[in-house]
């Protein structure tokens, strides 16, 4: 039956419209005035435009709305408000369910008319906030909770892909570094033991090589630290021969401070695309190739229904829009808190979120590449199908398809780049730390920080700075 024009008309201005009219702006360049003003650190400016958008608060993007409505709460240290948001953005997460509306208008369009489901990421990042706000708040057993969340989650997430197309980011260093931390501060030296060895495992074993992450020093001396305190001989030889170091520390009761630098800003999507020729080759099978980045991608063409089929029998090259991160370097790349002239600690890097956002955005394009061509193969038999019936409206079709291929350039934009930290032994009192941030282009910059150190207490402190270059 032919399809009337006017209801290819209407479904062209009321579905395509919009979206051609905002198809060429990535989500960061549509944000604009919020990313802004955050990034000058103007949190109530960026509050402001973050409400006044309804966009951003629409059903596809709540759980974006949420966790920066949630960032921008921490920033400002109201750490009761910002676990509210992240709270809520986790049970929406969770509570989510397949919208066949969206689902079968993005195979039509892109993937950005759908509900926006975070990267694995960024999904358990939002368990390290509350994880961070609970210490804040002296919630320790909360906090705990939280870090253990983190690599639950990820076992979770990880399940549900195929054998051979897993995420390099399956486990989490510093929420067991964290969670070690947590449970030494509450005098549980066992767990802390446990947690820190876990978290040394997963830095030697994966983040060295897949993010460039070798395990801490402060993490080896808090392994040392902890398995001679609960009489682990045989685990304090093993990683002292390991390490090359022995534990020095003593057990005078003094206080301490956990300092946590969360660096610069996170990536931003953009967006990029491939073309593919295709080769037919014998039983069905289609091969989709690039030469120049030197991928190929065979499929069985029998899995299609026959208006697909058709449409990827009459293809001689296709082009698949991806998204991209694009890094935004942090202007700092080291820092030291100083007590004196002779006394300094220098701050390691604990957590690289930036080059766990490209490899995590990469696992994930090599996974959904195929529900990418089922989504263009729908468009295109589409097309063809009009195409048959009325050429005028065909060729509308195809340029319209033409123009909404694009990428979900989506993200949440307000995570740092990455996370360092250091151990601050002092006796009780007052103290006055200077936090000293180094640049290799421009210099430093120092900050005076106040702390009130306690006998036989642990505090955890996090300070993010927000420049890039």
């Amino acid at each position: 039956m032919m399809l009337p024009k006017q209801k290819l008309f209407r479904f062209f201005l009321i579905v395509l419209a919009p979206l051609l009219l905002s198809a060429c702006a990535t989500y960061y360049q549509q944000n604009e005035a919020f990313n802004k003003s955050f990034a000058s650190g103007d949190m109530q400016s960026a509050n402001k435009h973050l409400d006044a958008n309804k966009k951003l608060q629409a059903n596809r993007n709540r759980v974006l709305y949420l966790v920066n409505k949630g960032t921008l709460a921490w920033m400002q240290q109201d750490y009761v408000l910002a676990n509210k948001f992240f709270n809520e953005a986790d049970l929406f997460i969770e509570d989510q369910r397949k919208n066949l509306g969206s689902e079968a208008l993005a195979y039509l369009t892109n993937p950005s008319v759908k509900p926006y489901i975070p990267e694995d990421f960024e999904n358990v990042l939002i368990n390290y906030y509350k994880a961070i706000g609970y210490l804040e708040q002296g919630k320790k057993e909360e906090a705990l909770i939280e870090c253990r969340r983190v690599n639950e989650k990820l076992y979770t997430l990880n399940d549900k892909y195929p054998k051979n197309h897993k995420n390099r980011y399956s486990d989490d260093a510093f929420a067991h570094n964290l969670m070690g931390m947590i449970y030494e501060a509450s005098k549980d030296y066992n767990n802390a033991f446990i947690a820190y060895r876990n978290a040394y495992n997963i830095y030697k074993e994966n983040y060295t090589e897949n993010f460039g992450t070798t395990p801490p020093e402060q993490l080896k001396k808090d392994i040392l630290r902890t398995a001679k305190r609960i009489g682990f001989d045989q685990e304090y030889n093993f990683y002292s021969k390991e390490f090359g170091m022995i534990d020095s520390s003593d057990r005078k009761i003094e206080g301490e401070i956990i300092f946590i630098w969360m660096n610069g800003l996170g990536p931003v999507k953009d967006e990029w695309s491939i073309n593919f020729a295709a080769n037919r080759g014998a039983g069905g099978i289609l091969t989709l190739a690039n030469s120049e980045e030197g991928v190929s991608f065979p499929f069985n063409t029998s899995n299609f229904n026959s208006n697909e089929r058709s449409a990827l029998n009459n293809l001689d090259f296709i082009r698949i829009a991806f998204p991209k991160y694009r890094e935004r370097m942090p202007l700092f790349n080291q820092a030291s808190i100083e007590l004196d002239s002779l006394t300094h600690f220098n701050l390691e890097k604990a957590e690289d979120i930036n080059a766990i956002a490209f490899k995590c955005l990469k696992d994930r394009m090599v996974r959904e590449l195929a529900n990418s061509i089922i989504r263009l193969a729908t468009k295109k038999a589409l097309e063809e199908y009009t195409r048959s019936q009325d050429k005028t409206m065909g060729t509308l079709l195809s340029i319209a398809n033409a123009l909404t291929e694009k990428a979900d350039t989506r993200n949440w934009q307000t995570l740092p780049h990455s996370i360092y930290y250091t151990r601050i032994k002092l006796k009780p009192g007052k103290y006055k730390l200077k936090l000293n941030l180094n640049s290799g282009i421009n210099g430093h910059t120092s900050q005076e920080l106040n702390f009130t150190v306690k006998a036989g207490e642990t505090q955890f402190f996090t300070f993010q700075n927000l420049e890039t270059r």
